[in-house]
């Protein structure tokens, strides 16, 4: 279906809803922050429900698998196709993304999914989180200053008060 209660139209809608992540999680032992996944589940999430979408994994695919360079953690690539449907029209779009973990125990796949879960929900609804993989130090201050004041969503009053729908308080 297309038109204003298309599928496109309410990706776009969860898109302008959602705005801006910040980098809340923290790594210490490499120092570095980073935007955690269930913070961008979360918000992605919300509005999916408002707007009657599911999204699910439909297949995944063992890219690679095997150890890391010191023999001590497997290391394990998957890639995801996940399908966006609309419950009110039946329409759906699928895309893919990747995600790669390693771990001395069991949670190698569980690393890689929620690795490819998040960059489904980054690249998909193309969130931004103040950075730039080819920027360095300064210029990374400056996007992310840039990017909260720019992607910070400033709906129209109706479009925010019928996010608070079905909320008590």
């Amino acid at each position: 279906m297309t038109g204003k209660n298309g599928l496109a139209t309410k990706i776009a809608k969860v898109m302008e809803a959602v705005g801006y992540v910040p980098k809340t999680g923290n790594n210490a032992a490499l120092g570095y922050k980073f935007v955690q996944a269930s913070a961008v589940a979360d918000k992605v999430r919300a509005e999916l429900v408002r707007l009657n979408i599911s999204m699910v994994p439909t297949t995944v695919d063992v890219i690679s698998e095997g150890m890391t360079p010191s023999g001590k953690q497997v290391l394990l690539t998957l890639r995801f196709t996940w399908t966006l449907t609309d419950g009110d029209t039946g329409e759906s779009i699928s895309f893919q993304s990747i995600g790669t973990g390693s771990d001395s125990g069991d949670k190698a796949a569980y690393k890689a999914a929620t690795g490819a879960l998040k960059y489904a929900l980054l690249t998909g609804f193309l969130i931004p989180t103040g950075d730039d993989p080819e920027a360095d130090a300064s210029t990374d201050q400056q996007i992310s200053a840039a990017a909260k004041k720019i992607f910070t969503p400033s709906a129209p009053a109706e479009t925010k008060a019928d996010s608070l729908e079905g909320l008590d308080f």
